[in-house]
């Protein structure tokens, strides 16, 4: 019999790294890595954009580790809130075998406070642009390419001067691409900025739910349960990452108190509930208006009265007395943010797992 110990769970709550139960969503990130090496990039640009929770950042970091290990790639992480040319200036030069080859080019980027005046240097920086667009220059001459990741990127001045640079150093042809990630609507900020013509451009990917499947198999290997108990956790995540983690997270820890026989998966799920809304929900619905709130808690009420996942838009605006015009805004604003879907005509349905009993603890709250 497996011996579980809380030390050594596998899942975790922590963001912003690659956790050791980690389900890949093989074909966009297949996608996203073949576009860029290609000799000519269909895009030199491109955003993941989901729902906070979708498993963003753990992407990204994937696809950066597997483009730096290809051979000629350079993988550079960057502030979003940093001066971004001044940051990947910074970041490039601080890697060893790269800074080599700017000394060997003899290239001063000392204005920046970085590296040391070179007598006789070939080329002078005066600025962070411009030191860039030496290092972009002297690493084609080498036949390396660099790969820029942003995680959470929102629109700025910074972000602005950095998409009018990139697009100067594509007209070079340089070989620098970026890959970031971002919520919808900061995505759609930047992108409907057309003067910013390098990150208009970008591809935009929408992350998908996880494979159910593969959650399944997962809980069903890593615990030792039985085909039907691993279904039910699984379909309980609906498919988000966080919740995946969270209720591994949760799960596991409960078979470290008691035997599997033992362990009573609704009281998983309440703790399940109470990270949902601690890493997730609370901020989800900061974000929102008033109305898109009242829109989901009416869907929360109907599914409470009806046990239907799936409620129809007319019951919603009966609800809510507000007519098919209005009701067709904040259906749009849910539908884009990823919390709802209406793929079914007439009808919607929650994304997000156990979000109508968040919703309905909250208005109790």
């Amino acid at each position: 019999m497996r011996e579980f110990k809380t030390i050594n769970n596998p899942y975790t709550l922590q963001f912003s790294y690659i956790p050791p139960r980690f389900i890949e969503r093989t074909a966009v990130t297949n996608e996203i890595i073949e576009n860029f090496i290609r000799d000519i990039p269909t895009y030199r640009g491109m955003f993941i954009s989901g729902v906070r929770g979708t498993g963003k950042t753990v992407m990204l970091g994937d696809i950066r580790n597997k483009i730096a290990a290809m051979d000629k790639w350079i993988a550079v992480d960057v502030n979003p809130e940093s001066d971004l040319l001044d940051s990947l200036a910074r970041a490039l030069y601080l890697i060893p075998e790269v800074r080599a080859l700017f000394l060997k080019a003899k290239i001063d980027v000392s204005v920046m406070g970085i590296g040391v005046h070179i007598e006789g240097a070939e080329l002078v920086a005066s600025n962070s642009e411009d030191a860039l667009k030496m290092m972009l220059q002297v690493l084609k001459k080498n036949r390396r390419k660099v790969l820029v990741t942003i995680d959470e990127i929102v629109y700025s001045k910074e972000v602005a001067r950095f998409s009018h640079a990139l697009s100067s150093y594509a007209s070079a042809d340089y070989d620098i691409y970026v890959l970031m990630t971002g919520l919808k609507d900061n995505i759609n900020s930047i992108k409907n900025n057309k003067s910013l013509t390098f990150l208009y451009r970008a591809k935009v990917k929408e992350l998908e739910t996880l494979n159910i499947t593969a959650i399944c198999k997962d809980y069903e290997n890593t615990f030792g349960i039985k085909r039907d108990l691993a279904e039910k956790l699984a379909f309980e995540t609906k498919g988000y990452s966080l919740a995946f983690q969270a209720l591994g997270y949760h799960y596991w820890n409960a078979l470290c108190a008691e035997p599997v026989t033992a362990v009573n998966p609704e009281k998983v799920f309440e703790e399940l509930d109470v990270s949902l809304a601690e890493l997730a929900y609370e901020k989800i619905c900061e974000e929102l208006s008033a109305t898109d709130i009242k829109v989901l808690q009416a869907m929360a009420d109907i599914m409470e009265k009806t046990g239907e996942s799936v409620i129809k838009v007319e019951d919603i605006r009966d609800v809510l007395e507000m007519t098919s015009d209005t009701f067709a805004t904040y259906r749009k604003r849910l539908v884009e943010s990823g919390i709802v879907e209406g793929k079914v005509y007439g009808h919607l349905r929650m994304l997000l797992p156990r979000f109508e009993k968040f919703l309905s603890f909250r208005v109790r709250w």
